[in-house]
């Protein structure tokens, strides 16, 4: 089941320029100074923390990043830029929101502290990327190994290169140089706009793959991979993006003539840095209300940078693609 949702037609360089200019609006102020006029923000660590203007709550889950320019609710699951955030809070349109910026007299953005801010954040964000590079370079192909059995498992036989097989830490401090503890992964390698490696998403496994690692968080991500996405394909007009490993693999194995990509989150999917020649994304989504309230956000989002959307569900009985594939009702 699909459904198209299309924005006016227009040029490829108008295509552009809009971008352009939406890209100036995001630099010229900080995202907190937006938010803050709704909800007050506190400092946790390199993000600012405070009650989600979307939902009535008590304990703070509303999670602001003024480098990246985003935000994220852990309890409702909102989440956007500078655009959406003055689309909710004030009540518009993005056409609206769009002017409301150029025309705000509110605090512009201090350069300087942004590159101060931003010195800080590559320096960190360096770090993880050469963690991610170093786990990368210990992969092995999957055959023959419990990254394979648990695919297999899970009915998808047709791999890509850019998922292997690895031990590796589950954590590492930078401070102390402690690592631990060193388990079997299935390893995805996640990349930027221009196809560098930046990240990886770890599925932790039991020692034969015949399911995950027994943990409370057996699929977690290394380096830096917001922006990124595990491509199951190479970059082409049409886009089938996903959630999650197992989905996307799904999804390559039964489509094998189309481009696959994991964005490790809905959310991430409007944050990934496309390239130019991605025309139309297509969401390829979960039964259920998280994962549609989810996409409805990420298609809104994906529209109002220019982009064809189209939204797709596995048939009713199946929450997602995967059950889908093995026939596991829910």
């Amino acid at each position: 089941m699909s459904c198209a949702i299309a924005p006016a037609r227009r040029s490829p360089e108008v295509e552009a320029a809009w971008r352009r200019e939406n890209d100036e609006l995001r630099d010229r102020f900080s995202l907190s100074t937006i938010i803050s006029r709704k909800t007050a923000l506190k400092r946790a660590g390199r993000e600012l923390v405070g009650l989600c203007f979307m939902h009535q709550e008590k304990t703070p889950s509303l999670y602001v990043n003024d480098q990246l320019g985003l935000y994220l609710c852990r309890g409702c699951g909102a989440s956007g830029d500078i655009f959406r955030a003055v689309m909710e809070i004030e009540g518009l349109s993005f056409i609206e929101a769009r002017r409301w910026l150029g025309a705000s007299d509110l605090p512009k953005a201090d350069p300087a502290a942004r590159i101060q801010a931003r010195a800080r954040d590559d320096a960190e964000r360096a770090a993880r990327i050469d963690d991610a590079h170093e786990v990368w370079a210990s992969t092995v192909p999957l055959a023959g190994t419990p990254g394979a059995a648990y695919l297999e498992s899970r009915g998808i036989t047709v791999w890509r290169e850019s998922i292997r097989f690895g031990r590796t830490w589950a954590w590492r401090d930078h401070e102390t140089g402690e690592t631990g503890p060193s388990m079997p992964a299935l390893i995805g390698a996640v990349v930027d706009g221009a196809g560098l490696l930046t990240g990886l998403q770890r599925i932790f496994l039991l020692p034969d793959g015949s399911g995950k690692a027994r943990m409370d968080r057996p699929k977690l991500s290394l380096g830096a991979v917001r922006g990124g996405a595990l491509r199951l394909g190479p970059p082409a007009p049409e886009i089938l993006i996903c959630e999650g490993p197992e989905d996307g693999l799904t999804l390559a194995q039964e489509r094998p003539r189309s481009s696959v990509w994991v964005a490790l989150g809905t959310s991430n999917m409007p944050a990934i840095r496309y390239p130019d020649i991605v025309r139309r994304i297509v969401i390829c989504s979960q039964n259920d209300r998280a994962g549609e309230a989810a996409t409805s956000a990420a298609a809104s989002a994906l529209l109002d940078q220019g982009y064809l959307v189209d939204v797709a569900y596995p048939a009713p009985a199946y929450k997602d693609w995967n059950d889908q594939l093995r026939g596991r009702a829910r």
